[in-house]
C-alpha cells in the first residue's frame, strides 16, 4: 500500500488548479483521470472577463479574482514552460442605441473606467457590424485551457502519479481511506458534471448545461487583436481561424451537435461579421453549472475524508485560481475546524438520511 496525501479525481480545470496548488504546498498527489467526451474544459473558451456584459457591471468579486488569476496563470506558465495565457482586450459590440447609452452612463458615473479602456464610435471597424459603437474591456485575458491541461498532465506524469482510468467506486474504502493500493488523507472529486453519478455527491444541486462551440475560417481576416462579444464571443486563434461560442442547452446533455445550436452560432456570427466565413468544426461540452451560481466546494458532512471541488461554471477561468488557493490552504491546515468552515455549506444538500 503506497501512502499519498491526496487523490484527485478529474483533471479538468478545477482538478488541475487544485493539484498544482497542493503540489506547491509540498503535498503528494495521485490524479485519476480518463479523457471523456463532453468534458467542459475541452470546449471552454477560457475568457477572463471582469465585466458582466449584459448590464455593464463588475462581475462578482472581480477585484479579488482578477489579480490572483493573472498572477497564478503567469506563474504556472513559467513553471510549465508553455504559452497558454495571454492578455487580450474584449470588444463589446452594442446591439442598439439603448445599450450604447447604458454603457456611456455606467462608464461616466460608476467607476467602470477601471475595466473599460475606451468607448468607440459606430462603424470603427469596417469588417464588423458595429453600427451602434462598442467598448473595449480590459484588463482581460484568454486561458487556452486545452493547452494548459495537456502541459499540466505532462508535468504531473513527471513529478507525481497519474492513473489514466475512470474512477471505480467499487475500489474506494473510506475507513481507512484507500483506493487501488493507495492510502490517502483525502480524495477530492473534481469530476465536473459527472459528479451527478457520484454516489456520495449525487444530491448536490448541479444543473449541467451543454454548450456548443464552432471554429470558423475567415479568408479575408487573418487575425484580430481582440475577443469580440455580442450574444456570442468570437475569439481569434490566428491564421484566419476563430472560435465562436456558445450555446446553452439544459436538457440535452449528449455529445452530439444539434442543428439548432449550429444555426444559432452561424446566425450570431453573421450578425457580427461583415465578411464571409466557413465552418471548420463544431464541438460540444457540458458545463458543471449550479442553479444559484455558487461553487460546490467542500468536504462531505459525514465522510470528511472525501470532498468536492466543482461547479466553477462559466467564470471558472477567472475564479478558479483564488478558489483553488483558498481550498488547498484549508485542506492542508492542521488546525482547521471543519464544522465551522464555509466549505461545509454542502451539508445542507447532503443530509444524513440522503447519503
Amino acid at each position: 500500500m503506497k501512502t499519498v496525501d491526496f487523490i484527485i479525481v478529474g483533471q479538468g480545470l478545477a482538478g488541475t488548479l487544485l493539484a498544482h496548488d497542493l503540489i506547491a504546498k509540498k503535498q503528494s498527489v495521485v490524479i485519476i483521470d480518463k479523457s471523456l467526451k463532453g468534458a467542459a474544459s475541452k470546449v471552454a473558451a477560457g475568457i477572463i472577463n471582469p465585466v458582466g456584459m449584459k448590464r455593464c457591471t463588475p462581475s462578482y468579486n472581480a477585484d479579488q479574482f482578477l489579480p490572483i488569476a493573472f498572477s497564478r496563470y503567469f506563474q504556472l506558465q513559467k513553471l510549465l514552460k508553455v504559452n497558454f495565457f495571454n492578455t487580450v482586450p474584449i470588444l463589446r459590440l452594442f446591439a442598439n442605441q439603448e445599450v450604447n447609452h447604458q454603457w456611456q452612463i455606467k462608464y461616466s458615473n460608476t467607476n467602470m473606467e477601471r475595466y473599460i479602456s475606451q468607448l468607440l464610435a459606430p462603424n470603427t471597424f469596417p469588417f464588423l457590424h458595429d453600427n451602434y459603437g462598442s467598448a473595449c474591456v480590459e484588463p482581460s485575458a484568454r486561458l487556452d485551457i486545452p493547452v494548459f491541461l495537456e502541459a499540466s498532465r505532462l508535468y504531473f506524469k513527471k513529478h507525481q502519479t497519474v492513473l489514466q482510468e475512470r474512477f471505480d467506486f467499487n475500489f474506494l474504502e473510506l475507513n481507512p481511506l484507500s483506493y487501488k493500493g493507495y492510502q490517502a488523507k483525502k480524495v477530492i472529486f473534481c469530476e465536473g458534471y459527472r459528479v451527478k453519478d457520484n454516489p456520495y455527491f449525487s444530491k448536490l444541486p448541479l444543473t449541467p448545461t451543454k454548450g456548443e462551440v464552432m471554429t470558423i475560417k475567415v479568408p479575408e481576416l487573418e487575425e484580430f487583436s481582440k475577443i469580440i462579444s455580442k450574444a456570442v464571443y468570437i475569439l481569434p486563434k490566428g491564421n484566419h481561424l476563430f472560435m465562436v461560442g456558445s450555446t446553452y442547452h439544459h436538457t440535452d446533455l449528449s455529445d452530439t451537435i444539434t442543428d439548432e445550436g449550429k444555426e444559432f452560432l452561424i446566425d450570431k456570427t453573421k450578425d457580427i461579421l461583415r465578411l464571409d466565413f466557413e465552418v471548420v468544426s463544431i464541438f460540444s461540452g457540458v458545463r458543471p453549472t449550479v442553479k444559484d451560481r455558487k461553487n460546490l466546494i467542500g468536504l462531505h458532512p459525514i465522510h470528511s475524508s472525501i470532498g468536492v471541488f466543482n461547479g466553477l461554471g462559466t467564470r471558472g477561468a477567472l475564479q478558479g485560481p483564488l478558489l483553488s488557493h483558498d481550498f488547498s490552504t484549508f485542506l492542508t491546515q492542521s488546525n482547521k475546524n471543519t464544522q465551522s468552515s464555509e466549505y461545509q455549506r454542502l451539508a445542507r444538500f447532503l443530509k444524513p438520511n440522503s447519503v
